[in-house]
């Protein structure tokens, strides 16, 4: 398992996911993992719905960033989101410890990704799950529209 780094922030983007400089942001950070993408979150109690739950739309949140990262790094290029779908199976609470999220790839073409995500409670048991379809802009144009820096930068030089 390998950190990634943020290349966004060389740009001063306050993204809300994963801007580490976005205060009231959920600054995410993400993992390679072979084939999967990975993020370890500490839920927070402004991020709260029912009492001492994590609010829905910011799981919804969360798993529409990890497949955006999951384009960025396992598919080379940069997209949008076109549809999120996402199955909540059980709270997942503020108070009990770290949640993981884990996502990959699905299905890919040269247009369009789907991407399933699932999300995990403190004990390791899925909590959500849900699968975000990308339409995915050539890497070329990732660059020039969406300042997609390619796949290197999300990875420290040695």
């Amino acid at each position: 398992m390998k950190k990634l780094r943020n290349p966004h922030l060389d740009d001063n983007a306050l993204c809300f996911a994963c801007s580490p400089h976005n205060p009231i942001g959920l600054q995410m950070e993400f993992y390679d993992d072979g084939d999967s993408i990975l993020a370890y979150w500490q839920p927070q109690r402004k991020y709260e719905g029912f009492e001492n739950v994590l609010h829905g739309g910011i799981q919804s949140t969360m798993i529409d960033e990890i497949a955006a990262w999951t384009v960025f790094v396992k598919g080379g290029t940069a997209g949008v989101t076109k549809s999120i779908n996402v199955e909540y199976k059980q709270p997942v609470y503020i108070n009990k410890g770290k949640i993981k999220l884990k996502s990959k790839f699905h299905q890919k073409d040269e247009r369009h990704a789907r991407v399933n995500v699932k999300l995990f409670n403190h004990k390791n048991e899925i909590a959500a799950q849900g699968e975000a379809v990308y339409y995915l802009y050539p890497p070329k144009i990732a660059r020039k529209k969406l300042n997609y820096p390619g796949v290197e930068a999300y990875y420290e030089k040695e």
